[in-house]
């Protein structure tokens, strides 16, 4: 922890925390940063303020202290600058336009295909952290996929043996298709697919997730119809350190964001 005395002669701590799932135990928002107030006892001893020594979900904010009001966070990125908004981030490589371009196509994200989801190394996905147990996200994909190596769409992702996949795609059965792939890490078998669901042709899709807390489900949309849900519930907490997997490296807290896979080496865009 560190200590702060403020100007008005409080003394606060500042720490880092997890929030575990209430029905998992597990910290799918990573380490967070908390803050308490502390007082010096009689004996000179620095204790928490109820001399529990445990944490406070909510505090009183320091006295007199000046405001430093910060604009709030947009609620929806329409990719429309030359550069990602710094909410976001990429996986591992140091050249990001091999993997993705904003000047491509003005006002879009544009993802080249590269390398599997479950790939270490040349992956093209943008993502933003997790910040509350429960959200909503949605993207607009616009992907013409000729065949099964070619992939693009939505995932909440921790790392390459952690996540949920909602993507489009194509194979001979079904033509162009949505389904969702889940690496389980607590699971006997440790890969999971849903059933493909066709889509049409040349038209953009909406691909949506809610997360509540444990509780993670997705859907589907073409341009002015409704929501199709799947039918399916998914595993938010896997999304965490401490859902059991090899050492893999990952993001600290769980992303959701956009992907595309072209394992036929054309980078293909999404």
């Amino acid at each position: 922890a560190d200590l702060v005395e403020t100007q008005s002669g409080e003394t606060y701590m500042v720490y880092l925390c997890g929030r575990p799932l209430a029905n998992r135990g597990r910290c799918t928002l990573g380490r967070e940063t908390a803050i308490q107030p502390m007082t010096w006892s009689p004996d000179g001893w620095l204790r928490t303020t109820t001399a529990e020594g445990i944490p406070m979900e909510v505090v009183p904010a320091p006295r007199g202290l000046t405001p430093q009001p910060h604009p709030p966070t947009r609620l929806r990125e329409e990719f429309d600058e030359d550069t990602l908004p710094i909410a976001f981030q990429w996986l591992r490589s140091p050249w990001p336009d091999e993997l993705f371009s904003l000047r491509e196509r003005k006002g879009h994200l544009r993802l080249y295909g590269r390398e599997t989801i479950g790939s270490l190394f040349r992956q093209a996905l943008v993502a933003r952290r997790q910040q509350s147990h429960c959200y909503s996200a949605s993207t607009i994909v616009e992907f013409e996929p000729e065949h099964f190596q070619q992939m693009a769409g939505l995932v909440c992702y921790y790392n390459s043996s952690k996540f949920h996949y909602f993507y489009v795609s194509r194979d001979e059965e079904s033509g162009k298709h949505v389904r969702v792939m889940s690496a389980l890490p607590d699971q006997v078998t440790s890969d999971a697919s849903t059933p493909p669901i066709a889509i049409a042709e040349g038209v953009p899709i909406e691909l949506r997730v809610e997360v509540d807390f444990e509780r993670l489900r997705f859907a589907y949309r073409t341009k002015g119809g409704v929501w199709q849900w799947l039918p399916q519930q998914f595993d938010a907490s896997i999304l965490s350190d401490e859902a059991s997997a090899p050492g893999l490296p990952n993001f600290t807290g769980a992303f959701v964001g956009m992907a595309c896979q072209d394992l036929a080496g054309t980078a293909t865009p999404a």
